[in-house]
């Protein structure tokens, strides 16, 4: 039995394309635990999952008793308190646990709970350039293998057209990062909201996190399509990107679209792994964003970072027959 544990979107994203392999083939006894925004892509893909129930730590315990699993995979998403505690869990019982990496970006963060950092025996790099930056971050080498990201690999074998609208995609930075990168998504959205009033550019749709409260107050002096989001088939429509480092944003830049990340009063490491590595601008003001939307440019996409994605299913897999 292998034990799959998610906790924000793009942490079901990653292996899904696993599981849906395995629904059409031979493949390993298998289940799955969410919480948190996973729930939410989890149902739109109508994949079933369990709930744990507080207690939390009384209830991991059981659901790991009960499910016996020889092998438990955890999304790595900062802030998702169950993830450490089915790790923690895992570790009493001598059950061997896997946790990966979905997006180049704030690596360390991600195992701490509780204000204490708590490694699986596994974390699963993207890619060598992952790995270097999760040393540099602080996670042990001697725990990191280079699998891949699984989501990313399937959606960049087929680059849909060239949509027609805007995407402005938010992220849920207030609730779980407070101030400490310098900004949050108000900031955002005021340089955002600014630089369209200025363009009076039209087709224009806001999306919010499914961890994002609702913000009606941002709707009421603006003409933009404002929507909860439909995930990777917003992108597909756009032909412009503009968020702070969200995986909408890695997207768009391997679908070809224009991406620039909006991160004003920056006071950390740039969590966004497109504009930390030069691929996309980041911009702070508003006339930048302002200039940015007027030019009629796509990126010149990194095949090397493209390229490196190849072959992620099939390690993944590779790794979990090890426990089938």
């Amino acid at each position: 039995m292998i034990l799959f544990v998610t906790g924000q979107y793009a942490g079901a994203q990653y292996i899904h394309p696993l599981l849906e392999k395995w629904s059409v083939s031979n493949s390993p006894n298998w289940s799955l635990v969410a919480t948190g925004a996973s729930r939410k892509y989890w149902d739109d893909a109508q994949v079933s999952y369990n709930l744990v129930e507080t207690p939390l730590i009384n209830n991991v315990a059981k659901c790991i008793d009960e499910l016996k699993p020889s092998l438990i995979i955890v999304s790595a998403s900062a802030n998702i308190h169950l993830e450490g505690l089915f790790i923690a869990n895992a570790k009493k019982r001598g059950i061997t646990t896997a946790s990966f990496i979905d997006i180049w970006a704030n690596y360390l963060m991600r195992f701490k709970h509780s204000g204490e950092l708590i490694f699986p025996d596994s974390v699963f790099a993207i890619d060598e350039k992952c790995a270097e930056e999760m040393i540099v971050d602080g996670i042990p080498q001697d725990i990191i293998r280079v699998i891949g990201q699984p989501y990313l690999e399937k959606i960049t074998k087929n680059t849909p057209r060239l949509g027609t609208t805007t995407l402005l995609t938010s992220q849920p930075i207030k609730k779980y990062l407070g101030n400490s990168l310098g900004y949050d998504e108000a900031d955002f959205w005021k340089i955002c909201l600014d630089a369209i009033k200025k363009t009076r550019r039209g087709d224009v749709l806001a999306t919010r996190h499914p961890d994002e409260d609702s913000y009606t107050d941002r709707q009421a002096n603006s003409n933009i399509i404002w929507s909860a989001g439909q995930g990777i088939d917003d992108v597909a429509d756009s032909h412009t990107v503009i968020g702070m480092f969200s995986m909408q944003m890695m997207v768009g830049y391997l679908w070809g679209r224009k991406v620039a990340s909006i991160q004003p009063h920056l006071r950390e490491n740039d969590p966004s792994p497109l504009s930390r590595w030069g691929l996309i601008p980041l911009l702070e003001q508003v006339d930048e964003l302002v200039q940015f939307l007027s030019e009629e440019r796509a990126p010149n996409v990194n095949q090397e970072l493209k390229g490196n994605l190849a072959g992620s299913l099939e390690r993944l897999e590779i790794f979990c027959e090890k426990y089938h």
